[in-house]
């Protein structure tokens, strides 16, 4: 795990010098810089496999031609070295990066589609002067890319890093703002700054020339029944093999995902996912836990059951009672950490930090299994909400005035609802009621008070409406898609990658993994996306039945709680806000305040009435 940089194209002057700190907090324990006179690579690493010199970077190939800044893990490094070597390759160490380098010198684009792990790396041929740049199918990794008026690329990890290089204009794209009031996050490939890209999840990019091309190479991983899973067997609708076939994928994917030269750690909750993953995994792991004891805190406290839970596989576990006055002491440092403004991030800032300080450096985490599983309660509740959408037909538009236009018509939930009535009965328009942050009418509003191009707000219900499943999916693959293309890739994956890598903790997600969802894409949706995660349940059967009876809690820190006790001395600092805006729920408020926070560090403006 790694950060990493690159300008392709110009001189390098001072570039290397101004994004390598910007970086250093991904790499503390070694760094590295390869140029020449139009080009230069950047990379400060964090070692996990292979702590020798050898896994050294920018790496350079035997011959020279080729050189590589790579950020991630191939976890079959060893199955791609055994095939490089009987065809003749020699290695000087044991790490992945001399594998990903070889492999790729190699196989060019083609070699993409047999890489396992999660990875954005540059590889550029000196020969040719050609760059190739590509992300991990889930978009795991981060890889942020822009290009100048002379057709030189700049790319890094961060969007920090990028707007620390001194090359990059730092003017705000409105219509990314407007994405993320309505979402919570900024949507790929967008950034909040103009210009400047997030290159797509399963993409590559080949810059020559001062032309740059960018090509998919992997179907979209949340459509399951689509792509290349169609030619992975036929469809398993028997209850007995589909909990086999469960079992041992993901027996496989934990197995794969603890490849590693240093301790692993669990962000351990009391849920399904992190516990399954516990029960799967070898004893002995460091488990962490976040609890809660502010009066009042009680439903959001998990630390009893995952205590007990991780002495029964075996687990060393360390808590953290975390309460109102810590969180006010580490929220600007929270705030600092943020690459893009997220309203999530916070608890995995926090437990991050936890592992970071027991010594660790790498931690497997349970996100994706509710996106994979069925496991929200969107799955049941999408569905009805476009019923209920469908039955009142022409009535809808009406209702829709009604609920905007009577005493009340503020209130937030009443918005989503007329928002939901006012379009055609889709999928997408019921997600964005349940996930939705801002109504687009609500966006307008702000981006008009603090003098913002308003043309943002109908591009983003443009946007929105682009976004409907794929027509061939049924309804409960059509929810696991907008739940994996909207909230998994575009808020948890980012936050988890930037909020980890802020500590110098690698966070692995075995649950997100192409090759086990290729193995479950033949199972049956109304047996992987049962009610109660049924599948995962009963792949799982070491764990009690004291455990899966609980009610499902998610790993949720107590905001609203804090955020409206007075006392608490949480004050979010929430930017001027037009008259009438529902701010009563804390996501909402808190939404408001990273935004302006981070326009303020990242770009110096200050969100005020126009």
């Amino acid at each position: 795990m790694c950060g990493i940089a690159g300008l392709i194209g110009a001189e390098p002057a001072d570039f290397p010098a101004r994004v390598l700190p910007a970086l250093a907090h991904r790499g503390p324990d070694d760094h590295g810089v390869w140029s020449d006179a139009s080009n230069c690579l950047v990379h400060t690493r964090l070692a996990i496999l292979d702590l020798s010199p050898s896994g050294h970077q920018p790496m350079a190939s035997a011959c020279g031609r080729w050189k590589l800044v790579f950020n991630g893990e191939i976890y079959n490094h060893n199955l791609l070295r055994s095939r490089l070597e009987a065809e003749g390759h020699r290695f000087r160490g044991s790490g992945d990066t001399e594998v990903l380098l070889a492999w790729m010198a190699s196989r060019g684009t083609d070699g993409l589609a047999a890489l396992r792990g999660m990875f954005a790396f540059a590889l550029f041929d000196t020969q040719t002067g050609t760059a190739l740049l590509a992300r991990d199918p889930h978009g795991i990794k981060p890889l942020y890319v822009w290009q100048g008026e002379g057709g030189e690329l700049a790319f890094a990890s961060e969007l920090r890093a990028l707007l620390r290089s001194g090359r990059v204009p730092r003017r705000v794209d409105p219509t990314a703002i407007a994405a993320y009031l309505a979402s919570g996050s900024v949507p790929e490939p967008a950034t909040l700054v103009e210009g400047v890209r997030r290159l797509a999840a399963g993409h590559w990019l080949r810059w020559q020339n001062g032309s740059i091309t960018i090509r998919p190479w992997q179907p979209l991983p949340e459509a399951l029944l689509q792509g290349d899973a169609a030619a992975s067997g036929p469809t398993v609708d028997d209850r007995d093999a589909a909990v086999a076939l469960c079992r041992e994928a993901l027996r496989d994917s934990v197995t794969a995902h603890l490849v590693s030269d240093v301790p692993v750690g669990l962000f351990l909750s009391a849920g399904l996912d992190s516990a399954a993953l516990l029960a799967l995994a070898p004893p002995g792991l460091h488990s962490f836990t976040i609890g809660f004891d502010d009066p009042g805190a009680e439903g959001f406290d998990e630390s009893a059951p995952a205590a007990q839970v991780a002495a029964l596989f075996g687990a060393q576990h360390t808590p953290l009672t975390l309460q109102a006055s810590q969180a006010r002491q580490w929220l600007p440092d929270f705030l600092a950490s943020q690459d893009q403004p997220s309203i999530d991030g916070f608890n995995t800032w926090c437990v991050s930090r936890l592992a970071s300080d027991c010594g660790l450096k790498v931690a497997l985490s349970g996100l994706g299994g509710d996106e994979l599983f069925g496991g929200y309660p969107s799955f049941r509740t999408v569905p009805r909400l476009r019923r209920w959408r469908r039955r009142l037909g022409p009535l809808a538009g009406p209702a829709a005035a009604l609920l905007s236009r009577t005493p009340g018509g503020g209130d937030q939930r009443r918005q989503r609802l007329a928002t939901l009535l006012s379009q055609p009965p889709s999928l997408q328009a019921a997600h964005r009621c349940l996930r939705g942050q801002f109504t687009p009418p609500e966006v307008s509003r702000l981006l008009r008070h603090w003098g913002l191009a308003s043309a943002a707000a109908p591009a983003l219900e443009a946007a929105a409406a682009a976004e409907e499943p794929p027509s061939s999916l049924a309804e409960a693959d059509g929810v696991a898609w907008l739940e994996g293309c909207r909230y998994l890739r575009n808020q948890l994956l980012p936050d988890s990658d930037v909020m980890a890598m802020a500590h110098a903790l690698e966070l692995r997600i075995p649950f997100v993994d192409a090759t086990l969802q290729r193995r479950l894409a033949v199972v049956a949706p109304e047996l992987r996306l049962a009610p109660g995660k049924a599948l995962l349940q009963a792949s799982v059967p070491e764990l009690p039945a004291w455990f899966l009876n609980r009610p499902k809690q998610g790993f949720r820190f107590p905001f609203q709680l804090w955020l409206d006790d007075p006392s608490s001395g949480l004050d979010l600092g929430v930017p001027s806000t037009p008259d009438g805006l529902d701010l009563r729920p804390w996501y909402r408020r808190w939404n408001l305040m990273v935004l302006a926070s981070w326009l303020r560090t990242h770009l110096e403006i200050e969100l005020q009435p126009s």
